[in-house]
This record gives C-alpha cells, structure tokens and sequence, in this order.
C-alpha cells in the first residue's frame, strides 16, 4: 500500500467517498489528513440538528435522504455499517405525488426496495468513519491551491490564505469543487486544481455535474397522518423535486413531523437571485392540497 501511494495522504473532502477513501487507507497504514470547508464531515450526506424548546432533537437530513445499492462489495460494507449500529433499513411505504390530480399515485408496498438511513442521522457513517485512528481531521478549512513540488515529489495543499497545510505523498479529491468552475463563481478565484497537472483526468472530470441544490426543512408540531406515504417524488411540478419525513426514520423523535424538500434543480437556478419570490412559490406548491396544509411552519 505504502509503495503505491505512499505513507501520507491528504483527503479532500468529507463526504461518504472521501471518508470512506480515509477509512480504508488509514487501515492499511496510511496516515490521512481530511481537509472540508465544512463545520464537520458529511457533504452530501449532511444532517442538520436542531432543539426544540420542550429540548426535543429534531434531525433534518438536508442532503441525501438515504442510499440504496446492489452492488455486493458495497453491501458487504453496509452490513459492517449495520453490525456497527451506523445504519438502518427505513421500512416505509414511498410513492410519487401528482401536483396536478392532487393525488398519491404508484404507492410501493413497504419493504419493496431497500433503503438505509443512518442513525441518528445520514452523516453518523461519515462521522463515525472521519474519527478512525489514523486519520487526522481538519475542518473548516478551504483547500485554495493544491501545488505539486516536484523536486521533493509531494502535493502541497494551501488554504485561501496561503498557508501552507503541509506536504502529503499523494491527495486524493473527493469534492468536485476542487476542479469545478462553480469554485471561482463563488470564490472569485480558480479552481484549486490545475488541470495542466492531471491532464490524463481532465477531460473525465468535465463529465462530473457540479450542481447545487435546495432544500426546504419543515417541522410541525403533531403528526399529519393525512399523508399515506413516508417519501415522495413529485409529478407535474416545476418547483418540488421530492419530500420525505425524516421523522419516520428509526431512532428519530416521532412526536414531530419532520420533512425535508428537495426543490427543482431549474427552479433553483432560474431564481436564486428572487429570494422572497422563490419562497412564495416553494410554499404555495408545499401547501396545495398534498397533506401539508394545516400546521405551523417552524
């Protein structure tokens, strides 16, 4: 392992595929340093945790809302994750909400599919994985450029300050942005990754979608059992993508309703600039007539 990619790894990214990439190096003897712009690891798989005032935990899973898979070498981790206590099967029933009849349609029976969901929360695997031995964390801080020195042939990773964060043997880049044009239109600078460097890859990873998404996070203080379905896609909306309740989920709190939405991709990006415009209309298609009527929005 040590004479393939060396004996000190930096990781980019703290998401499921770069914790994962660090868990696995650092038991085979590889010492990894995850870098994340983030307040802790996650990405995609990230769970936001609130307190209510009577000090209930209500946990908001704003990025994946679980994963599935057939592949066999995945699922023999994931049965190491479930044997850990790191995920669950959520056995619910799931369907696709018609926003033009107004009605649940194609409702799968409970169970057809597999889904698993972390447990408190769908960034419990990264987290639990990001605290191995072997791997040093670092979070909340910017990779700004990742420099190759070849005379001492190692990378050097620099933040947006241009302190050095030290020379790693080999880095491995779980976080698009790294070489995503995305990078520049919300940094005013270029991509951490110079392409001249890696040019065998460059063309791959103009493959790689960047997309951002949005999520709207609801909670209501009962239940609503008005709703047939624990997830839902929608049909015939140009607004909403899909809602599930994360409330559902085994080991949340159930004395709330928990749903997180995920709005349209097009949506998103034709009215991002049109803040309390875009609110209206994400609210109006949440409240018509699909279950999501009655209530206090908190």
């Amino acid at each position: 392992m040590e004479s393939a990619i060396g004996s000190k790894v930096a990781v980019v990214g703290s998401g499921i595929s770069g914790a994962v990439c660090a868990s696995f190096l650092a038991k085979n003897g590889v010492s990894v340093t995850i870098f994340d712009s983030g307040r802790g690891p996650g990405g995609r798989m990230s769970t936001r945790r609130e307190i209510t005032e009577d000090g209930k935990e209500l946990y908001f899973d704003h990025g994946a809302p679980f994963f599935a898979s057939t592949n066999k070498d995945v699922m023999a981790l994931v049965s190491e994750w479930e044997a850990r206590g790191l995920v669950v099967e959520w056995k619910e029933k799931f369907g696709i909400y018609d926003y033009v009849s107004t009605k649940f349609v194609d409702i799968e029976k409970e169970g057809s599919s597999k889904k698993f969901v972390g447990i408190p929360g769908m960034n419990a695997i990264c987290l639990t994985m990001c605290r191995e031995p072997g791997i040093e964390t670092m979070f909340g801080v910017t990779v700004g450029t990742l420099q190759w020195l070849e005379e001492k042939k190692s990378w050097l990773p620099v933040d947006m300050d241009g302190q050095s964060l030290g020379q790693f043997d080999a880095v491995v880049v779980s976080d698009i942005y790294v070489t995503s044009p995305r990078f520049t239109a919300v940094t005013g600078r270029p991509p951490p990754l110079d392409m001249m460097l890696v040019p065998e890859l460059a063309f791959k990873l103009q493959e790689v979608p960047a997309l951002p998404c949005l999520t709207l996070m609801l909670a209501f203080e009962e239940p609503l059992p008005s709703i047939p379905v624990r997830g839902f896609s929608f049909k015939n909306s140009d607004v909403l993508s899909w809602a599930f309740c994360d409330s559902s989920k085994p080991g949340r709190c159930a004395t709330r309703h928990v749903t997180v939405f995920k709005i349209c991709f097009s949506f998103y990006h034709y009215n991002l600039d049109r803040a309390s415009t875009s609110y209206r209309h994400i609210k109006s298609e949440c409240t018509m007539d699909n279950g999501y009527t009655s209530g206090q929005w908190l």
